[in-house]
């Protein structure tokens, strides 16, 4: 009798693609801000005289040019980090797990950089808990009100401050000492967490927190509006909620095995959240037409629209392709 044989499943998807694309797309948003922040940093350094026409107090002065210039300082770190992690990326899908030794210290530099973009956020939030101390009495882009800049600049920058490096030192520690891979996979987890919790949803409540507190709930009652509120508050929350729930085996045991589906499904509403909150901005006529802080940091001033690629890698974890190591 002849025995069956069995072909090896086709649906899998490499991991080192996988991290390539992600990565790949991390690097060109790294890209862009870096040029926007170029030009953004030579407009302040060009016309110092109007500025300090503008802000006749020095302190005030100095810590808006710091505040300013400490993103552009940041944007430098994270678009050096985008290029490390573009090396490494390529490197691992090329040769897989022979490549470790080969990109650790790459990858390492690259955690230690991303950990300085977030805390050059530090004279932000400085400034946002000082601003209203003045009143709004002080030039700051015009009138700029206040409650947006205590809750967007303030609570939002120092959250990411206190949360994340820390977390991207420790797995940084962790990939230099060459720990074992469940210790590394499980701290990779929770800096993941940490993101979707501090980065991603924390800073999109506060900024609408800011307007709410600002213009009054009845902004709410815009459909636009809402259409913005509603996946920004609540399914970003969702999405960190789930994004904890199906990485808690691995953040338990570094050994476990997580439920790929359903990381592609959470990984693709997440990447979805930023395809729909581009079209709300664009069909509420952008900043130009709600000068509002979600409106601006949802296109013109967010550095991570590069996260709509999750959405095409979640869909084929979704689809039940198996991750290939």
């Amino acid at each position: 009798m002849n025995k069956r044989i069995t072909s090896p499943d086709k649906r899998t998807i490499s991991l080192g693609f996988i991290v390539l694309v992600v990565v790949c797309a991390y690097f060109t948003l790294a890209l862009y801000d870096l040029i926007q922040s170029a030009i953004f940093s030579n407009l302040l350094v060009s016309h110092v005289p109007l500025y300090e026409e503008l802000m006749p107090m020095a302190w005030w002065r100095s810590l808006f040019y710091a505040s300013e210039l400490g993103g552009s300082v940041g944007g430098i770190l994270r678009f050096i980090a985008s290029c490390l992690a573009l090396y490494a990326a390529f490197v691992y899908w090329r040769k897989k797990d022979a490549a470790i030794p080969q990109i650790k210290r790459k990858v390492g530099a690259a955690l230690l950089l991303e950990a300085g973009y977030f805390l050059c956020f530090i004279p932000s939030a400085v400034l946002g808990f000082v601003f209203p101390t003045t009143g709004g009495n002080v030039w700051y882009f015009g009138t700029t009100p206040v409650n947006e800049v205590l809750f967007v600049a303030g609570f939002a920058c120092l959250a990411m401050v206190l949360v994340i490096p820390p977390v991207l030192f420790k797995l940084r520690a962790l990939i230099l000492q060459a720990k074992p891979r469940p210790e590394i996979v499980r701290w990779s987890c929770i800096a993941a967490v940490a993101y979707l919790f501090a980065v991603f949803w924390f800073n999109s409540t506060m900024q609408w927190v800011g307007m709410i507190t600002t213009f009054g709930a009845d902004m709410l009652l815009d459909p636009v509006n809402l259409a913005g509120f509603l996946p920004s508050v609540f399914g970003l929350l969702i999405i960190a909620i789930a994004g904890l729930w199906y990485t808690l085996p691995a953040i338990k045991n570094g050994n476990a095995e997580l439920n790929q589906p359903r990381l592609g499904a959470t990984a693709a509403a997440f990447g979805a959240y930023y395809v729909f909150a581009v079209l709300v901005y664009f069909i509420g006529g952008g900043y130009a037409a709600r000068p509002w802080a979600w409106y601006e940091m949802i296109v013109p001033h967010n550095p991570y629209l590069w996260c709509i690629i999750f959405l095409a890698v979640g869909l084929p974890l979704l689809a039940r392709y198996k991750i290939r190591t």
